[in-house]
């Protein structure tokens, strides 16, 4: 029996595929409506509906809903469509664990391609940061923080690793400007950075590894903290 297009993420017979652009802004939004909890846990995403709710046409919001689903937060389901996944303490631990992996394998390529050049921008990025800290931006320490590891995972020259880092750290980031971060934690995380750019200055692959661990479980500690607090 043919699945209806509402109720499917699948792409209708003949249909164009929408532009990377549009996919982008729908991905964005049904994330962000996902993680403020505008769609609950557990609920039916017709196509249709998502469409006409978040003010975007059916085309993008098919393929957005794909590359969720690819993110773990959205299962589509045979004769279902999509269904909304919870984000709870299982599914970051897991998002953490491919992360921090992602991150260790950056650094082991990273270090042999480093440069004063390379080096200084890092550096340049950690004092960016400590600004945003410390006039508690949540906006400008986000995003300053992903270019620093950005621009750790673009010395690695892994372009596959980065896209999977990337996307997730959108989930990520998301999380982040509904929820912020506990008292503090901004602050640790200029040291953190700090201790992660001497390391990779000193060549040290061991003692870099060891702060991007403590870096990612403190963001979980913190992120599941803020999660459950509210």
């Amino acid at each position: 029996m043919e699945t209806r297009p509402e109720e499917s993420a699948g792409r209708d017979p003949g249909e164009d595929v929408a532009a990377p652009s549009a996919v982008e802004e729908a991905v964005a939004l049904i994330r962000q409506a996902l993680v403020s909890g505008r769609f609950a846990p557990g609920a039916r995403l017709k196509v249709a509906e998502v469409s006409r709710e978040l003010g975007i046409s059916t085309m993008p919001v098919r393929e957005a809903l794909r590359q969720l689903e690819g993110e773990g937060i959205v299962k589509i389901l045979p004769n279902r469509g999509a269904v909304v996944r919870p984000v709870d303490g299982e599914f970051l631990e897991h998002l953490y664990e491919v992360r921090t992996a992602l991150a260790e394998l950056a650094l082991r390529r990273a270090i042999p391609r480093l440069t004063l050049t390379k080096l200084r921008r890092l550096e340049t990025i950690c004092e960016e940061y400590e600004a945003a800290a410390a006039r508690d931006d949540l906006s400008a320490a986000l995003t300053t923080g992903r270019r620093l590891h950005v621009e750790i995972f673009a010395i690695a020259g892994n372009d596959h690793a980065r896209r999977i880092f990337e996307r997730d750290w959108e989930l990520v980031q998301a999380l982040r400007l509904k929820f912020g971060y506990l008292p503090g934690r901004m602050a640790q995380i200029a040291e953190e950075q700090r201790m992660l750019v001497d390391a990779l200055r000193r060549s040290d692959l061991v003692a870099a590894t060891t702060v991007i661990r403590l870096h990612n479980h403190a963001g979980l500690e913190d992120l599941l903290a803020r999660l459950h607090t509210g």
